[in-house]
């Protein structure tokens, strides 16, 4: 099982537009409301591709609209309740250059209270799971070595720990050395303070992390520029396939799904890869924040190819 954590769930409300004009005046062609939420959103993608898995984390008892649609898509889940109401996400995707534009709200505010009953939540499953998905931003209240020792009691059982987050979760997370990281080209500039040009840049901060930190794998996603999967000693680069995007967002938790579902198979390190990247490709032609589906996980494992560089 993959039980995935979830701090900060939200609603993501994606507008797509022909052209979007900055400071002017924009049609819309589509609206759709999707729960979202990193952890959700992994979650999502393995339950429809026919794996075990189960959402922890917080939600806000002010709104069902997360334990419904969870409930309605038959994903088991364990919440803490919290007072507020699930944020709202705009996202603005522009149908004609494929790019979003994002408004992101920042979550409500958690206590310790609510921190250290979300711990023992947590605590209560890893020993049953295989794999803990440990991703996401966090609300207000949420210590930054959180992630840390949610990824050390994962270590203790002995269990794998994937770590998907930025900033001082990231940076924290990392000193209890998860089985495998995969931040976004982006974070990884914002998180470590350096620039990268290239896949020798990426390779070289990658490799820098595992030696420094014991992190077995630093998989890194580069958008349109495809991916990269990073071991000690190897590295591995998919460029992905020509799709037809239609929403780009939940892709890099859609990549997370398919290296879970690698790692579950028990298949080779650059299949690691090409799962990743191939359940990535297959959401990324849904609308909004919709996840890949077991034929389209089929389709683009025969499109993408992965070397080893």
């Amino acid at each position: 099982m993959v039980t995935t954590l979830t701090l900060n769930p939200c609603v993501d409300r994606t507008i797509t537009i022909n052209g979007f004009r900055y400071g002017g005046t924009n049609k819309i062609t589509n609206v759709r409301s999707d729960i979202s939420g990193k952890g959700i959103n992994v979650s999502i993608a393995l339950h429809q591709l026919g794996r075990e898995t189960l959402c922890v984390g917080f939600n806000y008892s002010g709104d069902d609209t997360l334990t419904r649609d969870l409930s309605r898509m038959g994903i088991a889940y364990d919440l803490v309740d919290v007072p507020g109401k699930l944020r709202i996400n705009i996202k603005a995707f522009d149908a004609d250059k494929h790019v979003m534009t994002e408004f992101n709200e920042g979550g409500g505010p958690v206590s310790a209270e609510d921190v250290e009953s979300l711990m023992n939540r947590m605590d209560a499953y890893i020993e049953r799971s295989d794999i803990m998905v440990i991703n996401g931003s966090a609300p207000p209240g949420v210590p930054s070595d959180l992630y840390k020792r949610m990824i050390e009691k994962t270590n203790a059982y002995g269990k794998k720990a994937i770590l998907d987050a930025y900033g001082p979760l990231l940076t924290e997370g990392i000193k209890s050395a998860p089985f495998l990281i995969k931040p976004n080209r982006d974070e990884l500039e914002a998180s470590f303070g350096c620039k990268i040009h290239s896949l020798d840049d990426s390779i070289a901060i990658a490799r820098k992390i595992i030696v420094e930190n014991g992190v077995k794998y630093v998989c890194i996603s580069m958008g349109k520029e495809g991916a990269l999967l990073v071991s000690g000693d190897r590295a591995w680069f998919s460029e992905g396939a020509d799709v037809p995007v239609r929403g780009v967002q939940g892709a890099g938790d859609s990549l997370v799904s398919g290296i879970c579902m690698a790692i579950l198979d028990g298949v080779s390190e650059p299949e690691i890869l090409h799962y990743g990247v191939a359940v990535a490709h297959g959401s990324l032609i849904h609308d909004g924040t919709q996840m890949c589906m077991p034929e389209d996980f089929k389709q683009m494992m025969e499109l993408i190819s992965v070397r080893e560089i």
